[in-house]
């Protein structure tokens, strides 16, 4: 049977004997697929937090040696209940978040380079990380500047953080699972009972975990990097945050070269890639992404390059705020498309506004109460929105550069979610253009 498939076929000169094919190529494409498409959730765990050591460990190990305990502990549960510990600390077993939030105040810990790299990378706005120290939280301020958020659960149904709404999970964030050192006792996770009391809190159907990252979360892919913890406690962190009944898995690099076959076989029963090499697995997502990218742009362009710097979407009502605008961008050596220069006569005009759109470096909307005051009327700069989205979705970079009056409410002027998530330069006279192209430049300038 298998024969009479190639027998109209001629193969006379074809050798597949020496081709190498490379297996795990669909489920790059699939990772890859999915961090365009902001459904890649990173969780980060203490082994890549500092180069070459866990920092976990090497915490024990210190705070060991300076409560002069013999043991050789290797995690804070068996430290924090060690005699010698005991007896040092006077049998006050939570000394040791003291003595933690002490170290962290100092900021001693240099991230490792691959921490660094793998949050630079844009299409990671969201992370989690299941260390309490501050490391990941340093490389994404480095990376978003002022518009990273700051987001934990401490397992106190008072304070646990939530997000609104999927949305959330597009804007810059990082958010401890098991709390943040500089806490009280016992309010970020130190210890094997720590942790099981936070992973039980957040499976709880009460008002303690978050409900709507909970949710969110069912939907998303996790690349799960340096989480090098027991197996049985591995598989709960693990069903914490999927909640159960989610089958897709996601791509998990295991850090530890004497991994647990068991924890392995689990993993890919729940449909998981796995790799052990975190700096590979870095690599190689940048590349291919980066690859990605660029196979993209020029399908969406045909090859053409970037035809303008700038597009300036605006109701027509805003005609004089726009012209300003245009001024200012241009006399600034700025190339802008500007409907009123740049439309052809007689031609099809949403085909060269979507295409005006594809081939911009930066789409700029200009959204003041003229916006509010038509949200019910039909007007193509809404059409311009829905394809400037498009193009965002696909870019490794800040592409939608609002501009909005002072005071513009974003919510009543019916926005699309994804519009309102990107920064604005704020204005409140046509006389401010000049400042907001300044602004606009600089943004420009840091890509």
């Amino acid at each position: 049977m298998a024969d009479s498939i190639f027998e109209d076929v001629n193969l006379s000169g074809i050798n597949i004997e020496g081709l190498d094919f490379d297996r795990d190529q669909p489920a790059w494409d699939e990772l890859i697929e999915q961090m365009v498409n902001g459904n890649v959730i990173p969780v980060i765990g203490s082994d890549v937090l500092c180069e070459g050591i866990n920092l976990h460990k090497k915490l024990v190990t210190a705070i060991a040696e300076k409560f002069g305990v013999r043991s050789n502990p290797g995690s804070f549960a068996e430290l924090v209940n060690d005699h010698d510990y005991l007896r040092t600390a006077k049998n006050n077993k939570d000394v040791i978040y003291t003595v933690l939030n002490a170290i962290f105040a100092k900021n001693m810990f240099p991230p490792s380079q691959l921490l660094r790299d793998v949050l630079s990378i844009r299409q990671f706005p969201f992370v989690i990380t299941t260390s309490f120290t501050p490391l990941v939280e340093q490389c994404m301020r480095e990376v978003w500047k002022e518009e990273l958020r700051i987001r934990r659960f401490n397992n106190n149904p008072m304070q646990n953080d939530d997000i609104s709404s999927v949305i959330d999970m597009s804007k810059p964030t990082v958010y401890y699972m098991f709390g943040r050192v500089g806490e009280s006792a016992h309010k970020y996770a130190l210890t094997d009972k720590d942790m099981l009391s936070f992973c039980s809190s957040w499976l709880s159907e009460g008002g303690r975990r978050p409900q709507h990252l909970v949710a969110a979360l069912k939907d998303k892919y996790l690349l799960m990097l340096g989480n090098t913890y027991s197996d049985w406690l591995f598989r709960f962190i693990w069903f914490s945050i999927r909640v159960a009944d989610k089958d897709s898995g996601g791509l998990y690099s295991y850090t530890d070269d004497n991994a647990d076959d068991a924890l392995n076989s689990f993993l890919e029963r729940n449909h998981t890639f796995i790799r052990n090499n975190p700096r590979d697995v870095v690599d190689q997502i940048k590349r291919r992404l980066a690859d990605k990218l660029a196979r993209d742009e020029k399908t969406k362009f045909n090859g053409v390059e970037n035809n303008t710097d700038v597009f300036i979407s605006y109701s027509r009502r805003d005609s004089a705020t726009a012209e300003a605008l245009y001024n200012a961008l241009s006399a600034k050596g700025k190339r802008v498309w500007y409907d009123r220069n740049d439309i052809s006569h007689g031609g099809n005009f949403r085909s060269e506004i979507r295409r005006a759109i594809q081939t911009t470096r930066y789409f700029v909307p200009i959204l003041s109460s003229h916006i509010r005051a038509e949200k019910n009327e039909s007007h193509v700069y809404r059409l311009e929105w829905e394809d400037a989205i498009d193009v965002a979705l696909s870019m490794g970079r800040t592409f939608i550069i609002p501009v909005s009056q002072d005071g513009f409410d974003f919510y009543g002027a019916a926005i699309p979610e994804r519009l309102q998530q990107h920064n604005a330069v704020t204005y409140k006279t046509d006389d401010e253009m000049e400042s907001v192209a300044e602004k606009i430049m600089h943004t420009m300038n840091q890509e």
